[in-house]
């Protein structure tokens, strides 16, 4: 009966350990922690190195063809792809105020690079042109309110 007891006891003591083990993400009950391991030498930091990307449009698959056909396409595409793609201008409909509106937002918050009035306006009408508001008044789609 006692043998059983120390079997028992032996099986259930290496399986808290394999457990406890298995469950250790940390790392902190391997023996690696406790073998001395000297410090790397300390290298004098390098000068940044100069990015040869900089000023170039993030890598994606955007083609000028990807916005409709309109005057200033090709201004807006290589203005508004610098940061994003396509897929993003795509997916708003707004009037030439709020596309306005945006530039600001993108000039103030996200640190565009100025551009000049000229082109500005150029890239508006553009917008405005190719992705108007999609839904029109309020209560034009309701029919109950007809």
């Amino acid at each position: 009966m006692t043998r059983i007891n120390v079997i028992h006891a032996a099986v259930i003591g290496l399986a808290a350990t394999f457990v406890l083990l298995a469950f250790d993400r940390a790392g902190e009950l391997h023996r690696d922690k406790y073998v001395h391991v000297p410090p790397a030498p300390k290298v004098a930091a390098a000068p940044p190195a100069v990015d040869p990307d900089k000023g170039k449009p993030p890598p994606h698959n955007d083609t000028v063809e990807d916005l409709p056909e309109g005057k200033n396409r090709e201004l807006t595409f290589y203005t508004c792809t610098a940061c994003h793609g396509v897929a993003l201008i795509k997916a708003q409909g707004l009037t030439r105020d709020l596309w306005d509106s945006t530039i600001d937002l993108m000039l103030e918050k996200h640190r565009m690079p100025p551009i000049k009035a000229e082109e500005r306006a150029e890239i508006v009408d553009y917008l405005a042109e190719s992705f108007p508001p999609r839904r029109k008044g309020r209560g034009s789609d309701n029919p109950f309110l007809k």
